[in-house]
């Protein structure tokens, strides 16, 4: 039983010790994107600092109690310090559930992946989105949402990030990744006047450990849609980061947009509890929100989002 104990506080102390280490390094992602990767698994450690500090209460020895404490609450403030800008970011004015002339817009993360391809698209016909933007898409998930669905597709230059549309684009367009070919997957589309003249930009963001490729993605993200009108633009997709990134939080300052998903967690599927929230939905000021939830689990490791917006009069 004593060495059961003494495993379980060497376990505890070195949660404690990884968690409280990884937090505090994470803030220096104000200055440093090497860093800035640390600030993504914030929930990980404020999730490992509350079994610490739980571990805490039932651990006998005055030394080790008073050492769990410290590491569980030093964890808890650096990792409460990354997230309370997106937990305590004010709500914005909604519309009301009856508003006129709203737009459903899913957009899926498919992940390369076929499998569930019936259901996939079975509950995207039910969804009947105005608006359906689809990243690391197949030719067969494509084919069989043409299939279902009517709309016009547009994409990239490769189609692995994809959009379609209940009618027509007036434009689409195809914009080159960016410098070196390291900027993000995009697609463009402009609707007519006729069909509320909104601008669908649907990315696909790397991730976020290769550094440069990263801002890269950023500065080309940036680059394209400054000059685009604002009011009735909708940008979506994978970004690969979270809220509590510092490098989404500069981002989210200089494009002009607000952004609908509030800590909605969409990766992993893989245990049934997402908890990282990295595909995104902003839109500009011409522009409420209805509602955004989360869509099911369809065979992606990413959940899809579903977000319905209506026009501002």
């Amino acid at each position: 039983m004593r060495s059961v104990r003494f495993v379980f506080r060497g376990l505890a102390l070195l949660l404690g010790a990884l968690s409280a280490t990884g937090a505090i390094l994470a803030h220096g992602g104000r200055f440093s994107g090497h860093l800035d990767v640390l600030t993504h698994f914030a929930p990980l450690y404020l999730a490992a600092a509350t079994v610490v500090l739980i571990c805490a209460i039932f651990t006998p020895p005055p030394r080790d109690k008073l050492i769990l404490a410290m590491l569980g609450g030093v964890a808890t403030v650096a990792s409460l310090g990354l997230m309370a800008p997106e937990l305590t970011r004010p709500a914005v004015p909604r519309a009301q559930t009856n508003a006129a002339g709203q737009v459903k817009v899913i957009q899926f993360n498919v992940s390369r992946r076929d499998a569930r391809l019936e259901d996939r698209v079975r509950w995207i016909a039910e969804q009947d989105p105005d608006f359906l933007i689809l990243e690391e898409s197949t030719p067969a998930m494509r084919a069989a949402v043409l299939r279902h669905l009517p709309r016009h597709m547009s994409c990239g230059r490769t189609c692995e990030t994809v959009i379609f549309t209940r009618t027509p684009p007036e434009k689409a367009e195809q914009p080159r990744r960016g410098r070196y070919g390291l900027g993000p997957a995009i697609a463009i589309v402009h609707m007519s006047p006729q069909d509320g003249g909104y601008i669908l930009v649907g990315t696909h963001y790397t991730w976020p450990t290769a550094v440069r490729t990263h801002r890269e993605n950023t500065a080309r993200m940036l680059q394209l849609i400054g000059p685009l009108p604002k009011a009735r633009i909708i940008l979506t997709g994978d970004f690969n980061s979270t809220p509590w990134s510092f490098a989404r939080a500069r981002e989210d300052a200089r494009n002009g947009l607000e952004r609908r998903t509030h800590a909605l967690a969409s990766w992993p599927t893989t245990f049934g509890v997402p908890f990282l929230p990295i595909d995104h939905v902003y839109a500009g000021p011409g522009l409420r929100t209805v509602s955004v939830t989360r869509g099911p689990n369809l065979g992606s490791d990413h959940y899809p989002i579903v977000a319905v917006l209506a026009p501002v009069s």
